[in-house]
């Protein structure tokens, strides 16, 4: 009633206020009426239409009327009537609950739009996806979806701590051990846990096909070295070295990696970085870079044919080939052409040494008998069990000894590679990875484990410290039993031992091919007088440590300097060059860098304490005849004192107590009082080899650190019991007949550098100066030098004596360095590692892993990976590495075909009778 009071009130206002309105405009027409003076229709008409009122009672007039009266709601009975209607039908429904309904209606409406916009028909027509989604509101409500754990773990805090730790100390991965701990003590839901694997495994992928670095992601091929060539040029080839002098029209400073060094490892270290997009030059300081050398005293024949220095016998061939193809592969072959030949025949178990070992095989001090290995470990457990008191293998079982300690040599090698692949690790990283047994025997002798396993039976003793350490004359006392247990499983991994057709040179003339043909350079004769860094006052800092400069560049003997450039990574974004020493930490630390710069910073932690291996010398032999006339083999022939027959003594009750192997002789840690089987030959070699004094200056200028007292050992090479190395390197190769003929054979002896050529200085560490003045004077060999080649052909000929008035040529070279000695120091020094403590400057090659063709070539490997900046997260978890990524981007052979680097043509088997069983 009060709201239709209200409006009946604005009405009767509304209508008094427009009667006054309608009044004041009758009024003004009079007016208008009176004024006009012409009345006819036409102007009535005009006057009718001064006034409009339009449909929404809006008064328009065109005279001077005052501002009609505002419209209200309420303008008339019928708008009442509506009010009245409109009230009644209100109160009806709010008397009853039906509004309720209607209201909640009308929200469920205005939520449905607002949730699922234009997916509400859907929604609608599908109830049951409604509700699921109705349902995961309210798990999410309550929680359920929340990446973190609501309330507490399954265990404690304190018990999740202890069985992460005990996990730790099992080597779990590092990738489980995170997820344990965010479940255990993060608290992350488990299908938290599923995602961030997910994702983890999504950006890994992603990184995985990516190129890193130079690399492109689309790597051209290359032609093969020999393409269009014939035979006759194909042999020719062979007979030129890898390589050429520096000329002073060559750009020094075009290339972004400088590597130093000689032979396979470093080519194909070279070879790896070029395809990687890197520019690199290698400068190697012999006249050829694979290694090899010729006679430069022999006639116009002879002197064409390489003698390999560098003992190419390769192990575990299908893994050596999988690491080689990257770098060989081109657009005919996946191997470049190069092919490789299993050293022996058939007739002679594929022997590819020969052991001769004082003691073994007869009694203690007696002659001694030569050991033959094989390819068949089989055959070598049944020589041990007829020549040195081992069990034999029967239809019920094996009790060979021989067996067993290969396989346990074998299956702790298995972990090796895990092993040198923390060379490039960051070092706090090898927590969380796993290598195995084999980091644990790298640090330890080789005696104790040999004492164990083998207690009762010396000679096998003796066979396996041979057969361990055969490349350098230590004892098994002072020998890594990881560089041992590497050795014997290269040995007897039952494959045998294989040899590049056509040598080495053939391999490096393959590699340098790619090196050049990406835009590098092989130069040889190249002296390396010193590494550059750059300004010192610059990198200097006020810290107590500053840290070390980079290394720049490298200046050579002839005092031009080579700066690495900067190569462009990606597009306006520099890299850093690097410089690579291929040759050891003793001369990249003490003989090229600057010794104001290791004062000032550091060497690499434990190097102080390590040893350089005593140097070596080679004779090269040019024997008339072919391998087959002189009853040859590739078999290579060593004499090794360092694992003489022990003295074992029996004690009260009959206890054993094991000898010492090697214990005749001594090395340079010992006194050398005693006999030693590096003694003096004769009192005329003793006079004639007094002691000379070396002059500080001279010992200054080889160490660079301050150095103790000379030594005052004598060694001497002895005839018949000094350690010695004879391979015939020609005989190993099958092309040797078909590209030089059946009329020479090359024979190198390799022995240790007498005291008449090197000097030991006990210095931290200890080194060795080399004296090469000493063996040739001019064009002439010195006196010294001549007795000692008339001791090692006479040693010579009472090995082999079919050579014996055969040898068209000799020449002598080196002393020759071979990195670090292979003792537990060794191994254990943590800064033996591919990168240094100087930022662009590396080491490569055999002193990472152990003095092996084989394992310098992953010495190679390892230094470029550095070079090129693969994680632990690579290695570990995407298998990616520099040579899985140019696998994976280097375009395929196109042109597969049988066109080999070397020609040559397989030859026939021997017989099984004739003189190879007389040998």
């Amino acid at each position: 009633p009060l709201l239709n009071e209200i409006a009946e009130n604005i009405l009767e206002e509304y209508s008094g206020e427009f009667l006054e309105y309608q009044e004041i405009v009758n009024e003004k027409k009079s007016e208008a009426k009176k004024i006009k003076e012409d009345d006819d229709e036409e102007e009535e008409e005009e006057e009718t239409e001064e006034v409009q009122v339009d449909v929404d009672g809006t008064i328009e007039s065109t005279l001077d009327l005052p501002d009609p009266p505002k419209r209200p709601v309420f303008d008339s009975r019928h708008s009442i009537d509506e009010l009245n209607t409109m009230l009644s039908d209100t109160a009806s429904h709010f008397n009853s609950n039906d509004w309720k309904i209607h209201a909640n209606a009308a929200k469920f409406e205005r939520e449905l739009d607002e949730k699922y916009g234009i997916f509400r028909p859907f929604i609608t027509e599908h109830p049951e996806v409604e509700q699921f989604i109705k349902g995961v509101q309210r798990r999410y409500a309550m929680g359920y979806f929340s990446p973190f754990r609501q309330g507490s773990g399954p265990i404690s805090t304190t018990s999740s701590v202890v069985l992460l730790f005990m996990l730790q100390r099992q080597k779990l991965g590092m990738e489980f051990m995170i997820l344990i701990s965010l479940f255990l003590l993060v608290g992350l839901q488990p299908w938290a846990l599923v995602a961030i694997v997910a994702l983890g495994h999504h950006q890994l992928n992603r990184r995985k096909i990516k190129a890193l670095g130079t690399m492109k992601s689309n790597i051209p091929n290359v032609e093969p070295y020999y393409k269009g060539m014939t035979d006759d040029q194909k042999k020719e080839m062979l007979t030129k070295p890898v390589g050429s002098p520096l000329t002073a029209d060559d750009k020094l400073n075009a290339y972004d990696v400088v590597l130093i060094g000689t032979g396979p490892s470093t080519l194909y270290t070279a070879a790896l970085l070029s395809r990687a997009g890197r520019k690199v030059i290698v400068l190697s300081s012999r006249e050829d870079a694979s290694g090899c050398a010729n006679l430069s005293s022999a006639d116009h024949k002879t002197n064409k044919i390489p003698f390999d220095l560098e003992d190419s016998n390769a192990s575990n061939l299908k893994t050596l080939q999988e690491e080689l193809a990257p770098a060989l592969c081109t657009n005919a072959d996946l191997q470049g052409g190069v092919r490789f030949a299993q050293i022996g025949s058939n007739v002679d178990g594929y022997a590819f040494e020969i052991l001769s070992i004082p003691g073994m095989g007869g009694a203690y001090g007696k002659e001694q008998i030569p050991f033959v290995i094989g390819a068949s470990i089989d055959q070598l457990a049944e020589d041990a069990a007829n020549c040195l008191g081992d069990g034999l293998s029967t239809a019920f079982g094996s009790d060979s000894q021989s067996l067993q300690y290969a396989a346990t040599c074998k299956a702790m090698n298995g972990s090796s590679f895990s092993y040198y692949l923390t060379k490039i690790f960051p070092e706090n990283s090898k927590s969380f990875l796993d290598s195995g047994h084999y980091e644990n025997a790298t640090v330890r002798p080789t005696q104790p484990f040999l004492d164990k396993t083998f207690p009762l039976n010396p000679h096998l003793r003796s066979l396996f410290a041979g057969i361990g350490m055969k490349h350098e004359d230590i004892k098994p006392s002072q020998t890594s039993m990881g560089a041992h247990i590497t050795n014997v499983s290269a040995a007897l991994s039952g494959e045998g031992m294989h040899y590049p057709i056509g040598g080495p040179r053939a391999l490096c003339h393959a590699l340098a091919s790619v090196v050049e043909q990406y835009g590098g350079r092989i130069a040889t004769e190249v002296g390396a007088k010193e590494f550059v860094f750059e300004d010192v006052k610059e990198a200097a800092s006020s810290k107590k440590d500053p840290d070390a400069p980079r290394c720049t560049g490298i200046k050579l003997g002839d005092n031009r300097t080579i700066k690495v450039a900067k190569p462009v990574v990606e597009k306006g974004k520099e890299g850093e060059g690097a410089i690579i020493c291929m040759d050891g930490f003793i001369y990249t630390f003490l003989h090229l860098m600057p010794g104001e710069i290791r004062d000032k910073y550091k060497v690499p932690r434990g190097l102080p304490v390590l040893t350089e291996s005593r140097p070596v010398i080679k004779f090269l032999f040019a024997v008339k005849g072919s391998a087959e006339e002189l009853n040859v083999t590739g078999a290579d022939y060593y004499r090794l004192p360092s694992a003489a027959l022990p003295e074992d003594e029996v004690g009260e009750g009959g206890l054993i107590t094991c000898g010492e192997i090697g214990g005749s002789g001594y090395d340079e840690d010992e006194s050398p009082k005693d006999t030693t089987h590096r003694g003096k030959t004769s009192k005329k070699d003793e006079k004639e080899d007094e002691e000379k004094e070396v002059k500080e200056e001279d010992a200054q200028d080889v160490t660079g650190i301050e150095e103790s007292k000379k030594t005052k050992q004598k060694v001497k090479f002895n005839t018949g019991s000094s350690w010695i190395h004879i391979s015939f390197p020609s005989a190993k190769d099958p092309s040797f007949s078909t590209c030089y003929g059946n009329n020479v054979t090359t024979c190198v002896v390799t022995i240790e550098a007498d005291d008449d050529f090197v000097t030991l200085f006990e210095t931290k560490p200890r080194l060795f100066a080399i004296h090469p003045e000493k063996l040739v004077k001019g064009d002439k060999m010195t006196g010294e030098c001549s007795r000692l080649l008339e001791r090692v052909m006479k040693d010579l000929a009472e090995t082999f004596p079919q050579v014996t008035g055969k040898i068209l040529a000799s020449e002598i070279r080196g002393p020759y360095r071979r990195g670090l000695t292979h003792n537990p120091e060794r191994f254990a020094a943590k800064g033996i590692r591919a990168d240094t403590p100087y930022p662009g400057l590396y080491v490569g090659g055999a002193d990472l892993t152990v003095n092996s063709f084989s394992d310098s070539i992953v010495g190679g490997w390892l230094a470029a990976n550095a070079v090129m900046g693969y994680s632990v997260i690579d290695h570990q978890y995407l298998e990616k590495s520099i040579t899985s990524d140019l696998a994976q981007f280097l375009e395929e052979p196109y042109e597969l075909e049988e066109d080999l680097a070397v020609p040559y043509y397989d030859p026939p088997e021997p017989a099984a009778e004739g003189t190879n069983d007389d040998n």
